[in-house]
């Protein structure tokens, strides 16, 4: 018997059709939406429904929202925040096709310094850790799970507070892929590779931890986009 799709609740689905149509372009950046009663008799809902929706949108920052004027759509590429972030990675059927290469290309940046942070502050539970890293025969979740955590770790032991928020909202996107990445033999090759070499340099306290995760980031990147999994 074929899986039912699961009802989306009234206000989840006018949501994820105007968000839709904000990403997909149908409602480009400065687009006046139609007058409420209008735009829920074209959704569907009830105009509380949809007053609700345009409100957490508006907070988000996808909207704005000016009382007497029309509801306006916002450049969410170049004004959106941490509330547009967030959506685009829970939404992964809207999310824009190139959002997981522009997060590898941003950890490229962000992760090789806050990780020599992070071992300055506690190398131990970083050793503790790559200790435990899984055997070349685990299956894709196992690896995925571990370099996860290990990423985790790191930006957590450096004491960023941003850029730990950052990545507890990107968790979706990075396990959307992340299983089918490590499918591959080579890469987990690869991975191995640099948890040892990773672990190593710390052991020897040899100031290569920031060249080591930054070779390893940009490889990664490397790989996503020879591939046809974005």
């Amino acid at each position: 018997m074929k899986k039912q799709e699961k009802l989306l609740r009234p206000a989840q689905f006018a949501e994820e059709k105007i968000l839709k149509d904000i990403v997909e372009g149908v409602w480009l950046a400065g687009h006046k939406l139609p007058p409420e009663r209008e735009l829920s008799e074209i959704i569907g809902i009830t105009r509380p429904t949809l007053r609700e929706v345009l409100q957490r949108l508006s907070r988000d920052g996808w909207l704005t929202i000016k009382h007497g004027k029309p509801t306006t759509v916002n450049n969410f590429k170049v004004d959106g925040g941490l509330g547009v972030l967030k959506t685009l990675v829970n939404y992964e059927d809207i999310a824009s096709k190139s959002l997981i290469r522009d997060w590898l290309e941003f950890r490229v940046i962000i992760l090789p310094e806050l990780s020599s942070k992070a071992v300055e502050f506690n190398y131990e539970l970083i050793v503790e850790k790559l200790n435990l890293k899984p055997k070349l025969s685990a299956d894709s979740k196992e690896f995925a799970i571990f370099d996860w955590d290990l990423q985790i770790l790191l930006v957590s032991l450096s004491r960023n507070t941003i850029a730990k928020m950052l990545y507890n909202d990107l968790i979706n996107i990075y396990f959307s892929k992340s299983e089918e990445y490590f499918t591959d033999l080579k890469i987990k090759e690869k991975s191995l590779h640099y948890y040892e070499a990773l672990l190593l340099s710390i052991k020897a306290n040899d100031g290569h931890v920031e060249s080591i995760v930054k070779a390893a980031m940009l490889e990664s990147l490397e790989i996503w986009n020879k591939t046809n999994l974005n």
